[in-house]
């Protein structure tokens, strides 16, 4: 039995996953287009903070975008893919976010290579589609804190459909060389990924859907920013502290996504959790609960999410240097304060929000949503907010923050 939630996401994903094969335009008997385009506008009530970019203006700079799909089919097993994004946010460049060759020898593999999006999430495919899902903003725990949304490589992908339930496994392998984000924001580094790794197993049965997934690298990135500091403390000897500046090491990630669909209402659960070897960058768990209740064309929706950062321990080596604050008889100083200082910035808390919504359907293609989100540090430096007073933060960084976003949205498939 497919509910009514389910068969339209079914709709949806077929929508997007197929090039939009049922609203395409078939621009010749090879060539086909089609297209998406969201316009976002938000509102943040805070004591002076960021998050997300959104502070206490309106602004429809943030999370609007359009975008083209081509896919031009060399024959019935053989096409090529691009997806085009125009951003209306600084932080995300525009350009090719897609551009692979697809293979399908039989209904049920299917083979692509070239640039690819990282099956990292439930909605890791349709993210930048928000008439995708439900809400405005996807949660924040989870879908704020991928490192980076795609990959160049290979992926293979087995499909199984069966009276009663059904499967898809996939496995890829890759490298990733660009911009990374974190909380949302991409950080000003150039990212090196090598030996990207993951396996994807997705099962469905009647209302119920499961899907568990892991991904690993190694990570090749050069941080500049610590690189006087790291060469300072190999200069004096220390180097057990200098090594704990050094972000090459392997990356894991793990994603757990559990749906539950009824003819007028969905569950839907989703978690994550993030490690590296790299001692500045916490282990973070995030995860959220969100159920909704359909009437007609309407959606409305609660959603709780949470996540939180483990603690990241500095060398003790230096310690003892803080105890002469004077750079005359004590030239190192400096250099352990400064050591010290940068651990004590890592975010290390935790973030809890609950966002209730509404959308409604238009039309097959378009949606409209409004949407309101309360967010609590439960412990500061939850690693989302950032401040809009120039060269200070306006309130003690070990405070607790809050805020509530306000967001409304026009989604548009064509």
């Amino acid at each position: 039995m497919i509910s009514g939630y389910t068969l339209k996401k079914h709709i949806i994903m077929l929508l997007m996953l197929s090039s939009f094969s049922t609203q395409a335009y078939q621009l010749n008997d090879k060539l086909e287009l089609a297209g998406f385009a969201r316009a976002v506008a938000g509102y943040l009530e805070s004591d002076g903070d960021i998050l997300n970019n959104y502070q206490d203006e309106v602004t429809l700079g943030e999370q609007s975008l359009l975008a083209l799909q081509p896919t031009f089919r060399f024959n019935e097993q053989l096409s090529v893919t691009g997806q085009f994004l125009a951003h209306s946010n600084s932080d995300r460049e525009s350009g090719t976010e897609w551009l692979y060759l697809s293979y399908r020898p039989g209904n049920h593999w299917h083979f692509r290579a070239g640039k690819l999006r990282m099956p990292s999430f439930a909605y890791s495919d349709s993210i930048d589609v928000g008439y995708t899902y439900p809400w405005i903003t996807a949660p924040i725990q989870v879908y704020n804190n991928y490192l980076f949304p795609t990959y160049n490589g290979i992926s293979g992908e087995y499909s199984y459909a069966g009276r009663n339930f059904a499967l898809t496994l996939e496995g890829y392998y890759g490298y990733f060389d660009g911009d990374i984000f974190m909380a949302g924001s991409r950080v000003d580094v150039g990212a090196k990924v090598s030996d990207i790794t993951g396996l994807m197993l997705n099962l469905k049965s009647h209302n119920f859907d499961l899907r568990l997934s892991y991904h690993t690298g190694y990570n090749e990135t050069d941080i500049p920013q610590l690189d006087p500091l790291r060469q300072a403390l190999r200069q004096a000897n220390f180097n057990n502290s200098a090594d704990t500046l050094e972000s090459d090491g392997d990356a894991a990630f793990y994603n757990v996504s559990l749906g539950y669909d009824t003819l007028s209402s969905f569950y839907r659960a989703e978690w994550i959790r993030a490690e590296t070897e790299f001692d500045l960058a916490p282990s973070l768990e995030g995860y959220y609960f969100s159920a909704g209740h359909m009437i007609s064309d309407w959606t409305i929706h609660l959603t709780y999410g949470s996540s939180s950062y483990s603690d990241v321990k500095a060398n003790e080596e230096l310690r003892p240097l803080l105890a002469n604050p004077d750079p005359q008889t004590n030239p190192l100083f400096p250099v352990a304060a400064g050591y010290y200082q940068l651990f004590d910035t890592v975010p290390n808390g935790s973030l809890d929000t609950y966002t209730l919504g509404a959308r409604w359907d238009v039309e097959l293609n378009m949606a409209l949503k409004a949407e309101v989100t309360y967010l609590n540090e439960t412990a500061p430096r939850s690693g989302f907010f950032g401040s809009n007073f120039a060269g200070s933060t306006p309130t003690d960084p070990g405070d607790e923050k809050s805020a509530t976003l306000y967001q409304l949205a026009w989604e548009w498939i064509f």
